[in-house]
């Protein structure tokens, strides 16, 4: 199994490489803790997988049986996956994920990944504004919390708002320091994600800009937040919406609203 410490440091080792801090590579070394993750996956024929690495998790999305799209930014990582894990249902890309272009217009897809922690945040936000089918994330467990984020919690922002609009999101497995190598400074979870059969229709991105717009100076009110906005006070009350009202004590469904009539 790729997702154990033997095989990362035996693969390393033939890399002639150590884990690029600067990239986040920490790898996975819980190899049936990951599997029993994948195991209860709702995965579409087509999957892309962000930060491969050394193939711990690619090699479970293949035993799946799916088409994976494995994006490595580390060029010797990519061509490892290659040569090491050869399968006519993988295509390795070399590139940044924060650059590839998630959405597919012809056919359903689902994403996976054990995320760089340094830009989950806007990873997260790329990905789930292609709205895959499902999503399946390895983060640090502070970013995942943002998913679940209520109204007035620190972590309310877009992303709260647009996972809870768009997907049924739960936490699959806890997976503490020792679960990596090398490990990391932070307690991480596997986080799923699938859509839901009466998601919105509406354009997430441009949800997604209205909702940062709002949020971007949280202590302001609604009212001031608005003054672009020349309906604003007839939008206001059609909702019920106080004037006084700050935009971070705002349920999803209101932003929604509010983005829709305005």
């Amino acid at each position: 199994m790729r997702a154990s410490v033997e095989f990362v440091k035996t693969a390393l080792q033939e890399l002639h490489a150590s884990p690029n801090r600067a990239l986040g590579q920490n790898f996975c070394i819980a190899g049936e803790r990951l599997s029993d993750c994948v195991s209860g996956m709702t995965l579409c024929e087509n999957v892309i997988e962000i930060g491969p690495g050394l193939g711990g998790l690619t090699e479970l999305l293949l035993r799946r049986g799916v088409s994976v799209t494995a994006v490595e930014k580390d060029a010797a990582m990519a061509e490892h996956l290659k040569t090491t894990l050869p399968d006519p249902r993988l295509t390795v890309v070399t590139g940044d994920a924060l650059k590839y272009r998630y959405r597919d217009e012809t056919q359903p897809f689902s994403v996976v990944g054990n995320l760089p922690y340094y830009i989950t945040t806007p990873l997260c936000s790329a990905i789930l504004k292609a709205l895959p089918a499902s999503f399946y994330c390895m983060v640090q467990k502070e970013a995942a919390d943002r998913f679940f984020a209520a109204p007035k919690d620190d972590g309310y922002g877009p992303l709260s708002i647009l996972v809870q609009l768009y997907y049924d999101a739960k936490t699959l497995a806890a997976f503490p320091p020792d679960c990596f190598f090398p490990s990391p400074d932070v307690q991480s979870v596997f986080v799923g994600m699938t859509k839901k059969p009466n998601a919105p229709q509406d354009d997430p991105n441009a949800l997604f800009a209205f909702c940062t717009q709002l949020l971007s100076m949280r202590r302001k009110t609604i009212k001031n937040n608005l003054k672009p906005y020349p309906n604003a006070a007839e939008v206001l009350e059609t909702l019920g919406i106080p004037p006084e009202t700050r935009a971070e004590t705002l349920p999803p469904e209101t932003f929604l609203a509010l983005c829709r009539l305005l």
